[in-house]
């Protein structure tokens, strides 16, 4: 009973974080440019002591990853919605300063004219915040290149604002914190990278499935399921090994 009670109890433990990334997944499916979280690796872990062999096999999990995978592109005709096609990421700064990165494009300047994307981060041009002016019209280039039309300004006369830091980052390079920004492993912003082009007017979806993830719930559950009844198995074979003994005795 006590080595089946050990394994199962953490297998069940296993299955239980598993299951809160899938269901954090599912929450995050309209959030706009949400990176999913991929399931941990499960390995196994032998338990062992010196000089004796056991035969106890515990689950152990691994580090599983972010999946990168672009989501769709998503129409807005917003001038200042912007969305990454292909790889690379915007260079955002919270509140606190740190530097993240992130594909939400929903771009809004607040009372301070400073330009920030629907979680609240400054978005960054040349490592400092953008800081936009009152403006009649407003563009932003492939390259990132922001140009507005001054309030009461004559003609088709634009001014350069500055340029959104645009960078790519290796997928092994990037990792997930609890407020849920992406950053570099190794806590260094690189340098803009001239190749990455933005789409204005759209912004990009989270690229969870949500079909995809139920499938994944359902298959944790009854891993879940089972296990539980592992646990009843174990009751009743020690019960019966109990009843054994007495009757031997």
């Amino acid at each position: 009973m006590d080595r089946i009670a050990q394994v199962t109890l953490n297998t069940m433990r296993q299955v239980g974080q598993t299951q809160r990334l899938v269901a954090a997944n599912l929450a995050n499916q309209n959030t706009i440019g949400f990176r999913r979280d991929l399931n941990f690796n499960i390995g196994s872990l032998y338990l062992e002591g010196r000089g004796q062999v056991e035969d106890r096999v515990f689950s152990l999990t691994q580090k599983g990853g972010i999946d990168t995978t672009g989501g769709s592109l998503i129409p807005t005709e917003r001038p200042l919605d912007v969305a990454i096609s292909g790889d690379g990421f915007l260079v955002g700064q919270t509140s606190t300063g740190e530097k993240i990165l992130t594909r939400r494009g929903d771009l809004t300047p607040d009372n301070k004219g400073v330009l920030r994307n629907g979680d609240g981060n400054a978005i960054t041009s040349g490592g400092a915040p953008i800081i936009l002016p009152p403006y009649d019209k407003i563009e932003i280039a492939k390259d990132g290149t922001i140009s507005y039309r001054p309030v009461g300004g004559e003609g088709n006369l634009m001014v350069p604002a500055g340029r959104i830091d645009l960078v790519n980052v290796p997928n092994a390079n990037i990792s997930k914190g609890l407020d849920s920004f992406l950053r570099p492993e190794d806590g260094v912003i690189p340098a803009n990278d001239a190749k990455i082009n933005l789409s204005s007017g759209f912004i990009e979806s989270s690229n969870v499935n949500s079909v995809e993830s139920m499938v994944e719930m359902i298959q944790l559950q009854r891993s879940y399921e089972l296990q539980v009844k592992m646990l009843g198995v174990a009751k009743e074979i020690d019960t019966e090994t109990s009843k054994l003994m007495r009757s031997s005795s």
